[in-house]
């Protein structure tokens, strides 16, 4: 008995004299963190708060640890490498976020074109967070390295194997998306499309080594300069002579639109889609096969403006986020540079998807957030409505023809009872959180319809010839493992047609000028970009030209792994394989000197260049206010005096007025400008800054 007492004993010592090692991990973990939000509170709050997130962050540093100390065979040294290597990270993703809104991604390192940006983190670095976080590291971890049990200082190659060993377990398991991952265990999600919340979610180290996935792409086979050449130089134009008219050309994602209706097993008080279904009576409809279920919109937007598949994609990556970080052509610059005024309008936050980046890239001139959205809201987004009537302001306010792409969020996730303030459809058929979900939609689909009827009222009278695209990007998620659809029926269990039932999404085109004329189509939303160009008798580039002949003898590419079941010849797509890669990560051959002509070089974040062309003083019930002339003052603006904001009120998008009250009088004369800021409090916009003398009424 008191052997094995003993052999208990020094079993447990062993164990404890392991335990700094976990210790030292933490600590890292938690300076990086630390380093990284910004805020000692807030990095109190995750430590306590996501232990599982904790956990996974930790056993990572112990596998870099581990992977050192079978490199090097010291322990210590290896805490210091690891721990300067991640603190340094930590630390410019700190920065990164406190200026430009994003952390700090994997792909920051590849960004060339993006050092002007990458300058500015080293700014504000000396501030108390970052000295008493430097401060408390040095010391605690002088403690814990060398006051607590003694690890061995330097191991032997038996010991150098078996860390070695431990450690690529750790890293391989932690990087991994199989059933057998930790991160399945603990139920961790990479949140892709908003890598803030996913850092702020997951902590730093975990999201970075779970983006790390979407980091490289491999050369196809037969990637070069003569390849891509040749295969650009060999199509064919589909549209040989333009137009004599020149159309609008607008797009509308409508978010998680998809006709409800359709499922058999149930039945709704009254039609949520008449407009839309009178209209697919009589102009070209069909489905797109989108590459998303649920989420993910960014991806099937990429699709649609730029002719580029995620089928040639790492699955579970969004371009936006990851692969846009250069000009990429797209259905915008194509028509910007026949003449054509570009808008992108997105009823929610700029930094979203990285959308402000993403669209100067592709080639708008401007585009309008939610920033400069008047506060229509219906449920907890933006109304519809209101996308409509930016729409329409948008075409009206220039001259010539007009390309406007636009996306809605008023039916977005989530479908529970309360969103709205009132279901005015009841369903039947299903009952219970189905039944609940279901009539939550369907109101949803009343402000999509509602926003489709108020676009073709309006250009049915307008003498400007236009073209609409109408479309779903994905079926909404309705309750947990498709419990709407199972409990409706519409869903079997392994079903077989389940790709075509929860990934075709609803299509129409309508226009006011061309012979009455239906097509049916079903395809890929890449290829929906040639087919609108030569629709409106626009040419286009060798790109859409060669995905306009692809399209004719493959409309629709599904998974890979469906590839022999819908009979897709896989060898027939290495050329767009090839040319894709060339775009988005190669050299851009096939562009040629059109790479210089795609950014619009006056692009610009709001409804136009802000601008304050007056100043006017003037007396007000409590002190003085500020009548401030001038072009493009969204609702949201904020006028500044000296740096300061005052009290604003938006009268039109020519005019607001500061409200000054008597003790901020003594600040004339002044500095005058207007600014909008985003959720996060970072200024996106700002007009000139406007001389203001007291004495004069009017000044210029």
């Amino acid at each position: 008995m008191g052997e094995l007492q003993l052999a208990i004993q020094n079993h447990g010592w062993r164990a404890l004299r392991r335990l700094p090692l976990l210790l030292w991990s933490i600590w890292i973990v938690f300076l990086v963190e630390l380093l990284s939000r910004g805020q000692w509170g807030d990095t109190f709050k995750w430590t306590f708060h996501a232990m599982p997130e904790l956990l996974l962050n930790t056993l990572l540093v112990l596998g870099f640890m581990f992977l050192l100390a079978a490199v090097t065979g010291r322990i210590r040294l290896s805490f210091w490498l690891v721990s300067a290597v991640c603190l340094i990270f930590g630390l410019i993703s700190g920065v990164k976020l406190d200026i430009l809104g994003v952390p700090f991604l994997p792909w920051d390192l590849l960004l060339t074109s993006e050092t002007k940006d990458m300058a500015q983190y080293v700014t504000g670095l000396l501030n108390f967070t970052v000295i008493s976080g430097i401060i408390a590291f040095i010391v605690i971890s002088l403690l814990l390295l060398y006051k607590l049990p003694r690890i061995a200082v330097r191991l032997n190659w038996k010991h150098r194997l078996g860390v070695g060993i431990i450690a690529l377990f750790l890293l391989s398991n932690i990087y991994s998306d199989s059933t057998a991952s930790m991160k399945n265990w603990v139920h961790i999600q990479n949140i892709a499309w908003d890598q803030t919340e996913n850092v702020k979610t997951n902590g730093f180290l975990l999201t970075t080594m779970m983006n790390l996935k979407f980091l490289f792409m491999s050369q196809p086979d037969g990637y070069n300069k003569e390849a891509i050449r040749s295969a650009a130089a060999s199509t064919v134009p589909e549209v040989p002579a333009p137009g004599a008219v020149k159309p609008n050309v607008i797009i509308v994602l409508s978010e998680s639109f998809w006709d409800a209706t359709q499922i058999k097993g149930i039945t709704f008080s009254r039609d949520p889609l008449p407009f839309y279904h009178e209209l697919v009576k009589k102009y070209t409809s069909g489905t797109f096969l989108s590459p998303q279920f649920g989420g993910g919109t960014a991806n099937v937007e990429f699709e649609v403006l730029t002719g580029n598949s995620m089928r040639f994609l790492p699955q579970g990556s969004i371009p936006y986020n990851q692969y846009v970080n250069k000009p990429i052509d797209s259905i915008a610059s194509i028509l910007t540079r026949q003449g054509y005024h570009s808008t992108a309008i997105n009823p929610f936050h700029s930094w979203f998807y990285n959308s402000k980046k993403v669209y100067e890239n592709f080639g708008f001139s401007k585009f309008i957030s939610q920033e400069f959205f008047k506060p229509e809201y219906d449920g907890p987004y933006l109304a519809d409505r209101e996308v409509a009537k930016q729409i329409i302001d948008a075409s009206e306010s220039t001259n010539g023809p007009d390309f406007v792409f636009a996306n809605t969020m008023q039916n977005h996730y989530h479908y529970y009872p309360g969103k709205f303030k009132e279901n005015t459809i009841q369903v039947s058929g299903v009952s219970g959180e189905s039944q609940g979900l279901l009539e939550t939609y369907a109101q949803g689909l009343v402000g999509a319809d509602d926003m489709l009827k108020r676009l073709v009222t309006h250009y049915e009278t307008t003498k400007e010839p236009t073209i609409l695209l109408f479309f779903g990007d994905h079926l909404p998620s309705l309750g947990d493992n498709y419990k709407a659809y199972k409990d409706s029926g519409y869903l079997q269990e392994n079903d077989p047609q389940f790709l075509d039932k929860m990934y075709r999404v609803p299509v129409l085109i309508w226009n006011n000028y061309l012979p009455e004329h239906k097509d049916n189509i079903h395809m890929s939303p890449s290829f929906m970009t040639p087919y609108l160009l030569q629709l409106a008798q626009r040419p286009g580039t060798y790109y859409t030209d060669y995905l306009a002949q692809l399209y004719k003898s493959m409309p629709v590419l599904p998974p890979e792994n469906l590839y022999d079941q819908m009979h897709i010849d896989k060898e027939a797509l290495k050329t767009y394989e090839k040319l894709q890669y060339d775009i988005i990560f190669g050299e851009q051959y096939g562009y040629g000197e059109m790479k210089n002509e795609i950014k619009d070089e006056h692009y610009v974040l709001g409804l136009g260049p802000m601008s304050i062309d007056g100043v006017q003083k003037e007396s007000a019930e409590e002190g003085t206010a500020l009548k401030i002339s001038g072009h493009y003052l969204p609702y949201n603006s904020i006028v500044q005096i000296n740096g300061q904001p005052a009290e604003t009120e938006w009268v039109n998008p020519g005019e607001v007025i500061a409200l000054l009250k008597p003790d901020k009088q003594k600040q004339l004369p002044a500095k005058v400008q207007v600014i909008v800021k985003d959720s996060r409090d970072k200024i996106i916009a700002k007009s000139n800054e406007f001389q203001f003398s007291q004495s004069a009424a009017l000044n210029k």
